[in-house]
């Protein structure tokens, strides 16, 4: 058991320089080319019982700033009213469009258009699942560009440009955007959207961790080529990949397991294709804000990386590169989630026996150092990527940081080590988490709440 800690210890430390050094070197800023050609996009938001955030996300998707785009929303059998918000939103009317029969979903009713806003659809299909639902939307879709959202993500301004624009290097076929916490995001006088750290410490805690994985994590990732997820909450794919790979597979966690078939699809057939990080296409989403909505949410999570790790462990330096492997399996897997049950073990026993006492806390404090340089890094980094915290707010969140790595992550190993055993219930359902729908960046809504 402690050689097994130790060896682990010395890894993370390791993945710890790469999440440190590599950002800085791939931190490259894209300006905005307006003058580039608009790939044609659909945007894809499967819904269930979203009837409370459906609007935010209408309201953001108006404030788009793109042409060449269809809004596709798909409705899986919602047992609230979502179908009639979206009617009352977008007045429905019943249309017809041939799919291209090439992805497997659930029965489709009636396909819909809006008449205030002709680029906007709604799916009424029979509920079959999140994978099921954005299936059905692929196969209905027209872009050359197929981009997923969650029913409670808000799309910024200029998102979709900066989609397209990495899309114009043919080597990309999937790419994924920043997702931000909408809690922590106002418009000021301007319209212009000003980010502030704010609202109770579990949101704070979410800020903190998105604004970690994003920036530094997936900007690690993508520059070895081995983004581990595209996020459900916003991810963009070319089509024709999507019907190359069978889209999505009806699991706990399809928007891992899509990003590992594009990954598997790309070795097989030996291309010189790339899944990529676009940190400047931004989208923001409502985060939990009690414990019990934050459990759920992250036990699902927990499970859908139990579930691609069962299902591609065994062939997995065959069917992926050395990249994948390493930070799924290593960085994910052993250090995510098997650490867990033995740093809980080492540090019990420290506790107990009364050794190893000064090892435990040499260990807090390199740990507490490598924490604070990474958040110094990750304020840093959104700052160069537009975001507008305030001085107060930039040393706010960093000295949170120090107290959240001692509180709200522990909640989170419990959460892996839980969510690991939970994951043999066997439940693939949507696991509907409880939303607000009062924080929004719509420009609309921000106005008729004041």
């Amino acid at each position: 058991m402690y050689i097994f800690l130790y060896l682990t210890t010395g890894v993370y430390f390791i993945f710890q320089i790469l999440y440190t050094i590599v950002p800085l070197l791939a931190s490259k800023v894209k300006p905005l080319q307006e003058d580039l050609a608009e790939h044609t996009t659909s945007v894809l938001v499967p819904a269930y019982n979203e009837e409370r955030t459906i609007e935010n996300c209408i309201q953001a998707m108006l404030e788009v700033n793109y042409q060449q785009h269809e809004i596709m929303f798909i409705n899986d059998g919602s047992k609230d009213n979502t179908l009639e918000r979206l009617q009352e939103l977008l007045e429905l009317e019943p249309i017809s469009r041939t799919p291209a029969n090439s992805l497997q979903y659930k029965t489709v009713k009636q396909l819909y258009q809006s008449k205030v806003h002709p680029h906007f659809f709604v799916i009424d299909k029979v509920n079959g699942g999140k994978a099921d639902s954005l299936n059905a939307g692929i196969d209905y879709a027209v872009g050359d560009i197929v981009v997923t959202l969650d029913a409670d993500s808000m799309l910024e301004r200029n998102s979709l440009k900066y989609v397209s624009q990495y899309f114009h290097d043919d080597k990309i076929i999937a790419l994924g955007g920043t997702v931000k916490i909408v809690q922590g995001a106002e418009r000021d006088e301007e319209g212009r959207v000003i980010e502030k750290f704010k609202g109770p410490g579990l949101v704070k805690s979410q800020i903190l961790n998105y604004m970690h994985g994003f920036y530094v994590r997936k900007l690690t990732q993508s520059f070895f080529n081995s983004i581990v997820v595209i996020s459900g909450a916003f991810g963009a794919f070319k089509r024709d990949i999507m019907y190359k790979t069978g889209g999505f597979r009806s699991t706990v966690g399809e928007d891992i397991d899509i990003t590992l078939k594009i990954h598997k699809y790309i070795r097989e057939n030996k291309l010189k294709q790339k899944l990529v990080y676009a940190p400047e296409a931004v989208c923001y989403t409502e985060c939990p804000e009690n414990l019990k909505n934050f459990y759920k949410q992250r036990i699902r999570w927990q499970k859908a990386f139990v579930d691609c790790i069962l299902l591609y462990w065994s062939k997995l330096s065959q069917q992926f590169s050395v990249g994948i492997s390493l930070f799924f399996a290593i960085d994910g897997f052993i250090l995510g989630t098997l650490t867990a049950f033995t740093m809980i073990f080492y540090v019990a026993n420290a506790l107990i026996s009364g050794d190893n006492l000064l090892r435990v806390m040499i260990l807090l404090i390199i740990t507490l150092l490598i924490n604070a340089l990474q958040i110094i890094l990750a304020i840093y980094l959104t700052q160069k990527y537009g975001s507008r915290y305030s001085l107060i707010d930039r040393l706010r969140l960093f000295l949170f940081s120090q107290y959240e790595l001692l509180t709200y992550r522990n909640i989170l190993l419990y959460i892996n080590i839980v969510g690991t055993f939970k994951y043999f219930d066997t439940d693939e359902s949507w696991g509907f988490i409880e939303r607000k729908g009062t924080a929004s960046i719509s420009q609309q809504t921000a106005a008729s709440s004041q």
